[in-house]
């Protein structure tokens, strides 16, 4: 019984510890915070910039590995294994791949924007085999507003093939309903 309360005295000591340090050192945590995604939105340039390209360039490997082995599986017709793919996928997307490609001065910058809306494509095509047509038309219009008067830029959509990147959109856009 007393190790019952014991635990429970400690257990409200940390909670009211926390409390405290929110209460007076919330506003400096908020603020390095705000400071510190205002760095991840900045343009890289240098050995940061060369780290990013390297970053897209794996991250582009892994979709197209991703994709092949999704195009393996459906072929096979073997169901459990695209489901888990599935699952995978949508975790690696919402974890590693979203993050990296959440900044906006990457899908300008004139070292990276090509790699930049070639994994956006990849992207797309990859929630298009995994049938998420509302995510596709979200990754669809990203590009568009993204891209916006360079329509002519040539992207790597459908894999092995380069496009100017409008005309790779209206694939993406019938490949949405037919996957």
């Amino acid at each position: 019984m007393r190790r019952g309360m014991n635990f429970v005295g400690l257990l409200v000591w940390l909670i009211a510890a926390q409390l405290m340090g929110c209460a007076t050192g919330g506003n400096v945590d908020f603020d390095e915070a705000m400071d510190a995604s205002a760095e991840e939105e900045a343009p890289l340039g240098g050995e940061a910039l060369a780290r990013r390209r390297l970053d897209l360039v794996r991250a582009w490997r892994d979709l197209l590995h991703f994709d092949e082995t999704m195009q393996s599986l459906v072929d096979r017709r073997d169901s459990r294994s695209v489901a888990l793919l599935d699952g995978f996928l949508d975790q690696y997307m919402t974890e590693h791949l979203d993050p990296m490609l959440r900044p906006m001065w990457q899908s300008t910058h004139p070292e990276v924007m090509a790699l930049d809306a070639n994994l956006r494509f990849m992207k797309a095509q990859i929630l298009a085999d995994m049938r998420y047509p509302r995510r596709v038309q979200q990754s669809i219009e990203d590009i568009e507003i993204r891209f916006e008067g360079r329509e002519s830029m040539l992207v790597e959509y459908p894999v092995g093939e380069q496009r100017a990147l409008g005309e790779a959109l209206e694939i993406l856009r019938e490949r949405k309903w037919n996957s």
